[in-house]
């Protein structure tokens, strides 16, 4: 779907801040309200695929992430995602090319829990390997 430029910079203001209401956006592009509901059920309908709460690294010190690259059973692809999808404790979930599968990023609130986490997800049916990566430090994230 080719964006006009006032939808692509709507979309960069959601990125920023998707709870900024219409009246804000509206401000901020130029338009009138009425014109960003339009525009905002256009996006929804193509492109928009939900709204998400980004939560605030308040316990970072506390907080335990790793990457789990996993090789599957190319078979049990689908049934492996929505599984993982329903676990909170996944932040993302994607295909790669190469040796592995899947890499997902899951972030606890212990190495107690994480442990759980991974094993639970090693006996998944379909998983035939996970390598697990625990995150030390992170050096910067541009990610909104």
């Amino acid at each position: 779907m080719q964006l006009q430029e006032k939808e692509q910079q709507l979309l960069d203001l959601l990125k920023i801040n998707s709870r900024m209401s219409a009246a804000e956006l509206g401000r901020q592009l130029g338009l009138a309200r009425s014109t960003i509901h339009m525009m905002l059920a256009r996006l929804e309908e193509k492109i928009i695929d939900s709204y998400t709460v980004k939560l605030k690294n308040l316990d970072v010190e506390n907080q335990t992430t790793c990457y789990v690259l996993i090789t599957r059973d190319p078979k049990k692809a689908v049934e492996i995602e929505e599984k993982m999808r329903a676990m909170a404790e996944i932040d993302s979930l994607v295909t790669v090319a190469g040796q592995h599968d899947f890499i997902a990023l899951v972030r606890t609130d212990s190495t107690q829990h994480m442990d759980r986490i991974l094993t639970e997800i090693a006996m998944m049916d379909g998983i035939i390997k996970t390598e697990s990566h625990i995150i030390l430090s992170e050096k910067f994230d541009r990610r909104l």
